[in-house]
């Protein structure tokens, strides 16, 4: 639930974040134009704009979350993308791990805030409650450098900073590693990532 603290800050000009997009074969354009759409409308408040350079096929490499998540995390992240996000499909396998097991939805790498992935179809119960334009959003934050906390009170300071550290001339909006620091270029994200993947500095 947003506070009072949303309309209390100081969120700078209009800024544009750019997610590349890897979309599995059951998610359709359509869809993914829906769930961008559902992000953009909750931060129109902070006047962010999520742009789409590109989207490409992409086919999950397993069934578990972990498989999902180390695939998206181990890619480079190219000019121009500020963040790379997957939107993965549900299959029946998914449908009836979600009766018996807990499911996760959606995952953004904490060591650079700048890959992820998003469940953007349904096939478990789960979804009636957290359908995907929840989850989109949800993850989306965390993008944005935005910790899980009871309270938006510090998400709503992390995007101010984000914003106001971020020049127009930029080629890049900053990463933010594990201690909510600034990431200014993507060579340092692509670096920072490789080292929490491959547990050695990135070259």
């Amino acid at each position: 639930m947003h506070t009072r603290e949303r309309y209390a800050l100081d969120y700078g000009p209009p800024m544009q974040l750019r997610v590349c997009v890897l979309h599995a074969p059951g998610v359709a354009p359509q869809r993914i134009d829906a769930l961008i759409h559902a992000v953009n409308e909750e931060f129109a408040g902070y006047d962010i704009e999520v742009v789409v350079p590109w989207s490409r096929p992409w086919r999950r490499a397993g069934f578990t979350h972990e498989r999902l998540f180390d695939d998206v995390v181990q890619r480079e992240l190219e000019a121009p993308c500020d963040r790379l996000v997957a939107f993965v499909d549900r299959n029946a396998g998914d449908a009836l791990w979600g009766l018996v097991m807990p499911e996760v939805l959606g995952m953004v790498d904490e060591a650079t805030h700048t890959r992820g992935y998003v469940v953007a179809t349904r096939a478990s119960l789960n979804q009636l409650f957290v359908p995907p334009s929840k989850t989109a959003v949800h993850e989306f934050y965390h993008l944005l450098g935005c910790p899980h906390a009871g309270s938006m009170d510090a998400c709503y300071r992390h995007i101010a900073a984000l914003k106001h550290a971020h020049t127009a001339d930029a080629d890049f909006v900053p990463g933010i590693d594990e201690d909510g620091g600034f990431l200014p270029t993507r060579g340092a994200a692509n670096r920072i990532l490789r080292d929490a993947v491959y547990g050695q500095p990135g070259m």
